[in-house]
């Protein structure tokens, strides 16, 4: 795993964290997103909100290849 993928594996995890954290309707093991039927990653509104902010506009692209496998 170089530098990168952590960091931004880190900082996509703190989001996920404080979406789910902050909002009782993501019992356990809900999460999020979700995959279509296509296979794309489809974060849920929140996130998708934290994710539209400037300072995590490089993580967009890099969050819908990779989160899936974080939950592996």
């Amino acid at each position: 795993m170089t530098e990168d993928h952590q960091e931004k594996a880190v900082r996509l995890l703190d989001i996920i964290d404080g979406v789910v954290s902050q909002d009782d309707s993501y019992p356990e093991p809900n999460l999020p997103f979700t995959v279509d039927e296509d296979g794309n990653v489809v974060f849920d509104t929140k996130v998708s909100a934290e994710l539209a902010k400037p300072e995590n506009a490089d993580l967009v692209d890099w969050a819908h290849e990779n989160v899936l496998s974080l939950f592996e």
